[in-house]
């Protein structure tokens, strides 16, 4: 049985319980807050055997295998460093950080402790991107020309939400640009060029426009938002010999293929949560012994945060 922890019980933490207590061998077996009764509270909800305190965990590392921490960006870095010193690996929610001197902390401790650390950016190991990224890399449509995304969702925000929130690593870049960055730089690595504008409230971006540049006169253009009434999600990708369309791209199940020459393909995979995918690739790393991620390694994980705080220092924010 590979024994979890939840770090951070907000909201995204209870459907990311419900996928990996239904995920084969595996249980979340310990709450961990630093609340000691939202706790308990969390624990007699999902009948778990432990409610702790982040010290606490820290203290008996040997009653789990692995720890999901979804705090609020801001407690990352301290709540991440202190389980990796203990020598718990750690499976990270997305941002990683609020700006890469505490990305490259914690990336740093993981290393010298010789611990686990992975971002949890679950569209990284989605089936249908991963079959994105191979067909991209075998040039199946010929080289990239260019590329356009949005990430738009303003529904579910309220005026206390944390999105709106400077201290807690509010704005739409942080929480929805992460993903359009991390798809861009799974297609074309670091650009050469960030060109970005944007709107900012309570000093943070409601909006952003971005444009990355890199050689051969490939230009992506992609935008987040965070006050759009519905959700808008896709991901177009333009290619020499056809284009690619991923309609939702972030939890991608469907992609279509259409060739200059030739019928429309449209590939289709298994409708499941996506957590599944990001869950079981990292107990399977624990299992092996691995120490960073095939899939997504830290380097990528590095390299995206310089993209956001650069994203972020052209639209006068800084964390």
């Amino acid at each position: 049985m590979f024994r979890w922890a939840v770090c951070g019980l907000g909201r995204i933490s209870h459907r990311w319980v419900k996928v990996a207590n239904g995920i084969p061998d595996m249980k979340v077996i310990a709450a961990v807050s630093s609340s000691k009764s939202r706790a308990e509270d969390y624990k007699k909800r999902y009948e778990m055997d432990y409610a702790l305190t982040y010290e606490e965990l820290a203290k008996t590392p040997s009653i789990v295998d692995a720890v999901y921490v979804a705090t609020n960006m801001s407690g990352h870095q301290k709540t991440v460093e202190m389980f990796l010193k203990a020598g718990i690996p750690v499976l990270c929610e997305k941002s990683f950080a609020l700006n890469t001197k505490q990305a490259k902390s914690m990336i740093d401790t993981a290393k010298r402790k010789n611990v686990l650390l992975m971002e949890a950016m679950w569209c990284r190991v989605l089936p249908a991107n991963r079959y994105i990224d191979q067909i991209m890399k075998e040039k199946k449509y010929g080289n990239i020309i260019s590329a356009s995304a949005d990430f738009k969702a303003g529904w579910g925000h309220g005026p206390k939400s944390r999105v709106w929130k400077k201290d807690v690593g509010g704005g739409s870049v942080l929480d929805l640009a992460v993903y359009l960055v991390h798809y861009s730089q799974m297609l074309m690595g670091k650009p050469k060029r960030v060109i970005v504008t944007g709107k900012i409230k309570n000093e943070v971006d409601i909006s952003s426009d971005i444009i990355f540049e890199y050689n051969n006169n490939v230009k992506f253009d992609l935008h987040s938002s965070l006050q759009f009434p519905w959700i808008s999600d896709t991901f177009k990708i333009y290619c020499e010999k056809g284009n690619v369309i991923i309609p939702s791209f972030y939890g991608a199940n469907k992609v279509i293929e259409k060739p200059f020459s030739g019928k429309k393909i449209i590939k289709k995979f298994e409708k499941i949560d996506g957590f599944t995918y990001e869950i079981a690739h990292f107990a399977e790393l624990v299992r092996s012994k691995k120490k960073e991620s095939y899939i997504l390694p830290l380097s990528v994980t590095y390299e995206v945060m310089e993209l956001l705080e650069e994203i972020n220092h052209q639209l006068g924010v800084t964390f």
